[in-house]
């Protein structure tokens, strides 16, 4: 039963974090920051959130992943005080973010699949 919670946890502070970000972090600035997951420590004062990063609406290469890690520890109080206010649990965990390199691999192979359908054709 307690693993069936947290990740119902997880799952709603991915979902509040998602949306506060979308409101705290300007897309211009940072590109879109995704976060990925959330793993909530079971006492729950702490959770790591795991996000990727895409680049601008405007084609401006993304942040570089210190930069968006930087930008992410600015808004961090603002992001926890968001999910104070929404999110009814004993405790407001501390946020550590971690960046997933999962989707920036996932773009590589594409384009990698990509050039090679390519070449196949010239």
């Amino acid at each position: 039963m307690a693993e069936f919670r947290m990740k119902r946890v997880n799952a709603l502070m991915l979902r509040e974090l998602s949306a506060a970000a979308r409101r705290i972090l300007p897309v211009e600035r940072c590109g879109v920051l995704s976060f990925t997951d959330v793993e909530v420590s079971k006492d729950l004062k702490s959770a790591v959130v795991w996000f990727s990063m895409v680049g601008t609406p405007s084609g401006a290469p993304a942040l570089t992943e210190r930069e968006a890690f930087e930008a992410l520890e600015a808004a961090r109080p603002e992001l926890q005080e968001a999910v104070a206010r929404r999110v009814a649990i004993k405790y407001t965990p501390h946020l550590a973010f971690r960046h997933d390199s999962g989707l920036e691999r996932g773009q590589n192979v594409v384009r990698i699949l990509e050039e090679l359908e390519r070449g196949q054709k010239s």
